[in-house]
């Protein structure tokens, strides 16, 4: 529920924002429809209450990010882009796919209640490949975590997300901030019952987490196209959730998702808004003394830039010094390293 109430606000105002952001352009209708389609399947990825819809969901919300990153289909940098988000896509579609189909033919159901009951009864099953006994569940958890990265934009899988900013910014801040690199995350919260019964797999979770956020945040640093900076800062909290899943907190990694939507919707609409009050130019080593000319655009970036950082008493405070918080307090090893 609290997913589908940040989809559909987010939703609603990215529409609304398209409306004048778009509205020069002639082919705003099929605008409007690709936005409407996407959050069609980001609702089916989020109701579904069995892996297979939840699959379906998923490739449609990777087709609407082909279509909606490849919208000024004339310019050979969307396309090449719009390619490189769908096969990073399809590479993590497929250890999903791989991930379900083990699902199926171990546990017979493919239904979340089911799989999840029946979850303890398998934490020590094994099968055999080559004369190895591997775990079950912790092999099923690895595929559908590959499956996260991709969507997620992971490390390995991450190079499509920065790409991905050729598109319109009302696309980056739909796609690329608020809902569908969530849905990897999404995925690992909602199969937390199969993980927690997997802690190999938790830690390679937290592993790729950890790496994802550090790495991704120190390549943001040296960007200097605006909506890139803003896109390896997304991978980078991404990977916040990523590894806060990973030692067991999923609630925290819940508040942080949903926080983290609505703040980096704000700083994708603002920086879209003054890459329309610049005309066009994206570079900030050309950009400066914005505040006389957009007072209100400059305070949107400077209350979004806060909350991302963690300023005290805005929301990205609160979920993210929880995140360190709990990393510290787990006193394990991986804990610690996370921290």
């Amino acid at each position: 529920m609290s997913m589908l109430l940040m989809i559909s606000i987010i939703s609603s105002l990215v529409h609304f924002y398209s409306i004048g952001y778009m509205g020069e352009d002639p082919h705003l209708p099929r605008f409007m429809s690709y936005l409407s389609l996407f959050t069609f399947f980001m609702f089916i990825l989020v109701t579904s209450d069995n892996f297979i819809q939840l699959f379906l969901g998923w490739e449609g919300v990777g087709l609407c990010s082909y279509l909606l990153i490849n919208f000024w289909f004339t310019r050979l940098e969307a396309n090449k882009a719009a390619l490189k988000a769908l096969l990073m896509n399809r590479i993590g579609d497929f250890g999903l796919l791989l991930g379900i189909l083990l699902l199926f033919y171990f546990i017979r159901t493919v239904d979340f209640s089911v799989t999840f009951v029946l979850a303890p009864y398998f934490m020590l099953k094994t099968f055999s490949i080559l004369q190895y006994d591997l775990e079950i569940l912790t092999f099923i958890c690895i595929f559908l975590f590959i499956g996260s990265i991709g969507k997620s934009a992971q490390i390995g899988l991450h190079t499509w997300l920065p790409s991905a900013m050729e598109g319109p910014t009302p696309v980056s801040a739909l796609i690329h901030a608020a809902t569908m690199v969530t849905a990897g995350v999404f995925l690992v919260i909602r199969c937390s019952p199969l993980f927690e019964y997997a802690p190999k797999a938790l830690l390679f979770v937290v592993f790729i987490g950890v790496i994802t956020a550090f790495f991704a945040a120190t390549i943001g640093l040296v960007q200097n196209d605006l909506k890139k900076v803003i896109a390896f800062s997304t991978t980078s909290q991404l990977g916040y959730m990523v590894f806060i899943c990973g030692l067991s907190s999923y609630d925290a990694s819940f508040f942080h998702l949903i926080n983290h939507a609505f703040f980096k919707a704000l700083l994708f609409l603002s920086a879209g808004s003054i890459i329309h009050a610049v005309s066009g130019e994206q570079d900030m080593r050309k950009l400066g003394g914005l505040g006389k000319l957009l007072p209100f655009t400059y305070s949107m970036m400077l209350i979004g830039s806060l909350a991302l950082a963690g300023f005290p008493f805005l929301s990205g405070f609160y979920s993210k010094d929880l995140i360190l918080e709990i990393s510290y307090s787990k006193a394990t090893v991986m804990g610690h390293f996370a921290y």
